[in-house]
């Protein structure tokens, strides 16, 4: 046999596990529960499956598999949900025959809770996701290369805010240890009405910056200072990017200073629906939107697990926290979904499989009840193939 590379599978969201080193309690969990079941192959669709026919004392398990050939020091992660989640992490060692095979066990662990809802492998055809809107960029606290769209919409604004400002600067937050990084951190509106005043020092009102308390006891130097500059009045907003998943992210600010006038309260409201308006531009140009089909594996009542083979979709989404998208059952309405990407999975082939967390729908009544009701039906199929295979197995 010779080595191939191997899968890359990504876990955003780890399960709690209960690692098991015991070699009698890894024994006795194998041959007592899994021993001549099927498991399946970690991020892979559920027809890829193994039989375990055995292990050892010597740390080595023994599969089946008929459809899957294994090649030599590969990885393989097996799993099956027994009530709870239970994960065997191996590497090949040897192969015993046709299908057959000898792993070497890495790991062993087993979930601390069961898994709340039920997986529903899915038919190809019977439900699918479409109208997939993504983010082009990852835009985040941390970036180093500042998106084309960000610069351009910053420019932007700030043109149109020097044609009635005296200074004004509308830029990404520096890694100073200064005035503009604690208005990053509190999120809110420094407005100095007056910089001579005081009282101009202090929060007119709830939701703005206390300067005051920030200066301290140097807050007579720096009224000197703004006097030596000719700044009668100042103005800083911050600009909170909100991702798809509703996550805030201070991304820069609008600064504007005033050397003839005092600013009114008024400007603060204006700068900030300039500051919304331009995260809305930003989203706006960085969101995609891919219609195309992709395939659903199984989907729960918390959940899905889907295919992504378009190209420009998956460059995008292997970068993103996640993604909106629209949900078929076949014959249906669509229901659109916000889902998180809790873990990512490239095979070698370049498919790549999300496993996606459900996190919001959208506003029309009824569409989350109506995807749970779907779900009650399957599950009782489910439910019932099962307990049929029950019986059948016991009359032979």
């Amino acid at each position: 046999m010779n080595e191939q590379p191997v899968d890359r599978t990504v876990e955003r969201n780890k399960r709690e596990m209960e690692q098991i080193s015991d070699p009698k309690r890894i024994n006795h969990l194998i041959n007592t529960h899994l021993k001549g079941k099927s498991m399946y192959l970690k991020e892979m669709d559920h027809s890829a499956e193994v039989r375990l026919t055995g292990a050892d004392e010597l740390g080595r398990i023994f599969i089946h598999s008929p459809a899957r050939e294994f090649h030599l020091n590969e990885e393989a992660t097996l799993f099956r949900i027994l009530g709870r989640y239970i994960e065997l992490k191996c590497r090949v060692m040897a192969r015993k025959g046709e299908g057959a095979y000898q792993l070497e066990l890495l790991q062993a662990g087993i979930a601390r809770k069961e898994r709340k809802a039920m997986r529903i492998p899915v038919r190809e055809g019977e439900v699918y996701i479409h109208n997939i809107r993504t983010s082009k960029n990852k835009v985040d606290a941390t970036m180093f290369t500042i998106p084309t769209s960000v610069k351009v919409n910053f420019a932007t604004y700030e043109h149109r805010l020097k044609q009635s400002q005296d200074y004004v600067k509308i830029d990404v937050y520096g890694r100073r240890g200064d005035l503009f990084s604690e208005i990053r951190k509190a999120g809110l509106s420094l407005f100095v009405a007056d910089t001579q005043n005081p009282d101009s020092y202090k929060p007119e009102m709830p939701g703005l910056f206390d300067y005051a308390a920030l200066l301290g006891g140097d807050l007579t130097a720096r009224m000197m200072e703004y006097k030596q500059e000719k700044i009668v009045s100042e103005i800083i907003v911050p600009i909170v990017y909100i991702t798809h998943d509703q996550t805030s992210i201070p991304l820069g600010y609008i600064h504007i200073q005033s050397r003839t006038e005092p600013l009114p309260f008024d400007t603060v409201l204006e700068l900030q629906a300039a500051a919304f308006e331009m995260v809305d531009r930003i989203r706006d140009s960085n969101t995609v939107l891919v219609k195309v089909h992709q395939r659903v594996l199984d989907n729960s009542r918390g959940g899905m697990k889907v295919i992504i083979d378009h190209e420009e979709l998956k460059d995008y989404l292997i970068r993103q926290k996640g993604f909106t998208f629209d949900f078929f059952f076949k014959g249906q309405a669509p229901i659109t979904f916000y889902g998180l990407i809790r873990s990512t999975h490239l095979s070698r082939d370049g498919e790549l499989t999300l496993g996606v967390q459900l996190s919001g729908t959208s506003a029309r009544e009824g569409e989350m009840r109506r995807y749970m009701d779907n779900l009650q039906t399957q599950e009782r199929v489910i439910q019932r193939r099962l307990e049929q295979r029950k019986k059948m197995m016991g009359n032979k």
